[in-house]
């Protein structure tokens, strides 16, 4: 399975800016203050990226998604989840971490 082949249910935000070397998809909490800093990081350093809140999804849908990606990366989902061109990711809040895997 790939991340292109995951159903992804809700509505996707996509937020443009000049950097789009990467597609940037980021799983977030509306209400996670380490998500809204993520989102505020990508926005404010240019990234072109999309975003799934979470928590917003219908019950069913939410599980069956975060199942989906867990299965696909075979690890616990931490919010702010970042994938990054449908391959790599990385879980939590780490700016630093983000700007290496962004390179």
């Amino acid at each position: 399975m790939k991340f292109e082949d995951i159903r992804i249910p809700g509505n996707i935000e996509l937020v443009n800016g000049e950097k789009d070397d990467h597609d940037i998809f980021a799983l977030t909490l509306s209400t996670c203050q380490w998500c809204k800093k993520g989102k505020q990081w990508l926005e404010d350093n240019g990234y072109t990226h999309r975003f799934l809140d979470v928590d917003l999804l219908p019950f069913d849908d939410k599980q069956e998604f975060k199942r989906s990606i867990r299965n696909l990366f075979e690890t616990m989902i931490r919010y702010p989840f970042l994938i990054i061109d449908g391959k790599e990711f990385f879980a939590g809040y780490n700016p630093e971490k983000w700007e290496e895997m962004l390179k």
